[in-house]
């Protein structure tokens, strides 16, 4: 398990899936860290990754570069990306761009 305080993210890798758990916004600032955290976490065995975005309140065009980025890798290897617990105004967003298939993303539970 990685985890780092100052970008407030979790990485947990079991098996075939790798579990990332934001605490915060998911925008330019943060991007490059998680993105380079995320890269050593992507080893061939891993088939699934899952953003929980439940305490993700923005999304940047970064954000989403780093979700669409992550799902190419991901199908070169027949694998696939999903975006959990996401709060309505995020889900309107990729609605609105037409990415909610493409990220297998559900919103959040009551």
């Amino acid at each position: 398990m990685k985890v780092n305080p100052m970008a407030n993210y979790t990485i947990v890798t079991s098996g075939k899936q790798c579990r990332v758990v934001l605490a915060g916004d998911l925008t330019a600032p943060r991007v490059p860290e998680l993105q380079a955290a995320l890269r050593k976490e992507l080893v061939p065995a891993v088939t699934e990754v899952i953003f929980d975005l439940g305490q993700t309140a923005t999304l940047d065009s970064s954000g989403i570069g780093l979700l669409i980025a992550t799902s190419n890798s991901l199908a070169r290897q027949q694998g696939c990306i999903r975006v959990q617990n996401v709060s309505p105004d995020l889900l309107r967003l990729l609605q609105s761009m037409r990415l909610v298939s493409r990220l297998n993303t559900t919103g959040r539970t009551p």
